[in-house]
């Protein structure tokens, strides 16, 4: 079956207040974790969070694919020489390596995500894996990180129809590497 041709509408997502009921030390963003977990995590806006597996310090890698419509300006990172981005035009698009001294809590991706079942584009960030002193985007040319949408997971009135649902990364449009101190 072909799906209907739609032109690319992107919806930018507000970031869903946290639940009651997750204590801050329990949040993904505070709690110490290891860059391999929370693989496809959704973060709503797509924009990095100001701490990320419980640091604070970050390198972003910005224009990994053209911006889309309504894309916001995704800043530069508060380290931004604690991490080498490489970028190129085959798999893996872009790698990263943490600088000397420096160690890798985790990574957030800004991504366009699909769900043939949703007649539109969403622009989300989203928990990527990492090791401690590199990382890099899919080796094989085709992502297989799904990010899961909770229901309710977003909370804003015309975004009812991505909630609920399991959407596939179209393209990563920027890398954020979160790090600490040795």
């Amino acid at each position: 079956m072909m799906r209907k041709s739609v032109p690319v509408a992107l919806a930018l997502c507000l970031v869903a207040a946290p639940s009651f009921a997750v204590s801050v030390k329990n949040n993904p963003e505070n709690k110490k974790l290891p860059p391999t977990a929370n693989v496809g995590y959704f973060m709503g806006y797509p924009n990095p969070t100001y701490s990320w597996h419980g640091c604070t310090k970050s390198a972003t890698k910005k224009t990994l694919a053209p911006p889309v419509a309504g894309q916001p300006e995704v800043f530069k990172g508060n380290k931004q020489k604690a991490v080498e981005f490489t970028v190129q035009s085959t798999t893996p698009y872009v790698s990263w390596e943490a600088k000397k001294g420096w160690k890798i809590c985790g990574v957030q991706a800004g991504v366009v995500l699909e769900n043939p079942a949703v007649s539109s584009l969403l622009l989300a960030e989203a928990g990527y894996t990492s090791g401690t002193k590199s990382g890099s985007t899919v080796e094989t040319g085709s992502e297989t990180i799904q990010v899961k949408i909770p229901a309710n997971g977003i909370r804003a009135k015309g975004y009812e129809q991505f909630e609920g649902k399991t959407f596939s990364i179209k393209s990563v449009q920027h890398v954020t590497v979160f790090v600490k101190k040795k």
